[in-house]
């Protein structure tokens, strides 16, 4: 019988509460051993930090989305049936794959997002205005161009950084333009439900990414990975560390396009899809183009309470 080829995805930050990932991250063996490494690296207990920790406390929560999601992915191949072809991520979820297709050692891994928080946190305070990033669904890309276009023409810097499907978007520039856009999203139909405080994905922060190249990214080892990593850049597989590396910079002034990422997987004959971490939202993107399954503390939870109640007494 032929074997399925599969892909490992690591979907981006997605803001989600402490509470609803807490009883994984205490009692999950494959959890607590990534907390430990983190603990040792971070020098700090991360559990503790991560329960009082907002998505702008970037070192903690990067690395606490970090260890959960790489602990998700253990799980899932020790008892899921996966044959992976494949590793990727979209946005932060890129440097989650690097990690796991060992391009990064998880140390490096942590250590690359402590101090990228420290350089992008000094990038953004230094700006003479505050910047940040929208982030809006109930409107297709067509009007979210129409939209910014009119925008940009009216003397707004913003730019579109995420099209995540033809209904989730999102667009950076200054904060003050971004509460002006938000109105014009809410007039034309759309609903915004998040804003980031800082951009990303676009052109403007290239001076941000060319300082994480030399301040952060050449200060690790990058290696060859297990699995070819697919670029949500370009889409392509790539196999190379220094092409690894670079992609993954090139990240932050490349706007997302969700539709790079399947025709990626399409071209490399991915047969089904594994979304991996604590939210499903990506689930419902991909299941248009290809079988996908999600991994999530739900799932786990689920399958060992399964087991117990299958679990004959001896």
């Amino acid at each position: 019988m032929p074997v399925r080829r599969d892909a490992l995805y690591f979907p981006g930050l997605v803001p989600t509460k402490f509470s609803s990932v807490e009883d994984f991250l205490r009692t999950n063996d494959y959890a607590r051993r990534r907390i430990e490494v983190a603990d040792e690296v971070l020098g700090y207990s991360l559990l503790d930090s991560y329960a009082e920790a907002e998505v702008y406390d970037w070192e903690v929560y990067e690395s606490g989305f970090m260890a959960l999601t790489l602990a998700l992915a253990d799980w899932a191949l020790d008892h899921v049936e996966i044959n992976p072809v494949l590793c990727g991520g979209q946005s932060f979820g890129a440097i989650n794959a690097a990690v796991f297709s060992g391009s990064l050692s998880y140390v490096d891994g942590l250590e690359l997002v402590r101090s990228s928080a420290k350089v992008e946190i000094e990038y953004f305070e230094a700006q003479p205005e505050p910047l940040g990033c929208l982030f809006f669904y109930r409107l297709n890309s067509r009007q979210v161009d129409e939209l910014v276009d009119a925008f940009r023409s009216d003397g707004h810097d913003v730019e579109v950084s995420i099209y995540l499907d033809d209904a989730v978007h999102a667009v950076s520039g200054t904060l003050a333009d971004l509460e002006l856009l938000e109105k014009r999203v809410r007039e034309a139909g759309g609903y915004p439900f998040y804003t980031m405080n800082r951009s990303e994905h676009c052109a403007s922060v290239r001076p941000l990414r060319d300082r994480l190249e030399t301040e952060v990214y050449d200060r690790v080892t990058w290696r060859s990975p297990k699995w070819p990593m697919l670029s949500d850049v370009t889409g392509e597989l790539l196999s190379d560390p220094e092409e690894i590396k670079q992609d993954l910079l090139d990240g932050w002034v490349t706007p997302v396009h969700w539709s790079t990422v399947v025709e990626g997987m399409r071209t490399a004959r991915t047969e089904h899809a594994h979304i991996i971490g604590p939210r499903n939202m990506f689930a419902r993107i991909t299941n248009n183009a290809l079988p996908t399954d999600v991994i999530t503390p739900k799932k786990v939870a689920d399958h060992e309470a399964a087991a117990t109640a299958n679990r004959v007494p001896r």
